[in-house]
């Protein structure tokens, strides 16, 4: 018997090989008078997209306000941005990553009615419920990572403090353009950092305890597009590197959706609070993550004999057979796949959680704080004992 579920609402999607240009000629055609731009700090420098869009609105007697985002966006910068726009501003377009468009997402949400983001921030705000009128809000992602585009939350974060998130319907894009070959000048250690937060929200969506058929399909088009892709970059010709580009830009849309609808798990659930108290990128802690938690969750699965274990299990396998192509036994694919999911790790994050400034001390702050959020879909309740043991891994 299939569980009950439901499905959030999901914005326009357009996807393309350069049609960032069929975004620009859309916007111009839309009479806008008065527009809030947010984007990363290099794309608003000569060349680049940013910079060339702001010149066209210019020239087509748009008055368009820019505002350079960089790092994680906390409640005061979404504050400060929209106490400095006016209300007579008609749409917010974020192009960026994830936190432009976390940015973009909250700031777009605000300015109407005027009002901080501590009032409606998960855990730390005041609480209130979010029924105020928003404006348009338009995503362009130029990473491959959070699915930020394709989700209705924007998380803000305090460093030393908290990484909670403002979360609404309202909040959704209205539509979204995926534009594959922004990748192309993405550095290489945040395009593989962000595509590994992209394939570990695929994954944790996949097995986690509010799965439904529809996440599951998309989970696994979004884990199938994924694999190779990172190869195909770095050694394939033009075609393949532009297909696997492709497929990056997909995979993490894809996760945002599955996020959305089925949630994530103890990888996320850690990476919450560690964000919140150590600078340290959210993919890298991903990918260093992955691996040991899946392991833990899997032999805490085995212990089990309920059906759920069996098919979460089974599912597991699955992603084996898929990542790594190797036969065998249930139990060589579960062990294939803590081998691949730490090959990926060691090959393209060079960096431990003890890079980051995480010790055996301070670790305990990290799993004190970790219950919440995401941590309620994992598969199975992990104890602070395998939590610290999987975190330890990944600080020696």
């Amino acid at each position: 018997m299939i569980a009950n579920f439901s499905l959030a609402p999901q914005p326009q999607i357009h996807f393309g090989w350069g049609i960032r240009t069929q975004f620009t000629d859309w916007l111009l055609s839309q009479n806008f008078s008065h527009l809030v731009l947010i984007s990363s700090q290099f794309l608003t420098r000569p060349g680049y997209f940013s910079a060339d869009l702001l010149e066209k609105c210019h020239q087509n007697g748009i008055r368009i306000t820019l505002y350079a985002v960089s790092g994680e966006p906390s409640p005061d910068l979404v504050d400060e941005i929209v106490k400095t726009c006016g209300q007579q501003n008609q749409a917010v377009i974020g192009i960026g990553g994830g936190s432009v468009l976390d940015t973009a997402k909250a700031v777009a949400g605000l300015i109407p009615s005027q009002r901080s983001v501590m009032d409606f921030l998960e855990g730390v705000g005041e609480g209130h419920v979010f029924n105020e009128t928003t404006l348009p809000f338009f995503a362009l992602p130029t990473t491959a990572g959070t699915g930020s585009e394709t989700t209705k939350n924007a998380v803000l974060s305090k460093l030393g403090e908290y990484k909670k998130s403002f979360r609404s319907d309202r909040l959704l894009a209205q539509a979204v353009w995926l534009d594959p070959e922004f990748l192309v000048r993405c550095p290489r250690d945040i395009l593989f950092n962000t595509g590994l937060d992209a394939f570990t929200q695929l994954l944790e969506s996949y097995t986690t305890l509010k799965a439904n058929p529809f996440t599951d399909a998309l989970a696994w088009q979004g884990m199938q597009r994924f694999k190779n892709a990172f190869e195909l970059i770095e050694t394939g010709n033009a075609d393949e590197q532009k297909t696997a580009y492709g497929n990056l830009m997909l995979a993490a849309s894809f996760s945002g959706i599955t996020l959305a609808n089925a949630g994530l798990g103890a990888v996320h659930g850690l990476a919450g609070p560690i964000g919140a108290y150590f600078d340290a990128p959210h993919g890298a802690v991903c990918a260093n993550l992955l691996s040991p938690i899946t392991a833990q969750n899997i032999a805490s699965l085995q212990q089990q004999e309920s059906t759920f274990a069996t098919q979460t299990l089974q599912k597991y396998a699955q992603v084996a057979t898929l990542m790594t192509g190797t036969p065998g036994t249930q139990t060589d694919l579960l062990a294939s796949l803590i081998q691949f999911l730490d090959k990926l790790a060691g090959v393209y994050v060079q960096h431990k959680l003890s890079d980051f400034g995480m010790n055996e001390t301070n670790l305990k702050l990290v799993v004190q704080n970790c219950r919440a959020g995401s941590m309620l879909g994992n598969p199975v309740i992990l104890s602070d004992a395998q939590l610290t043991q999987a975190l330890m891994t990944r600080i020696k």
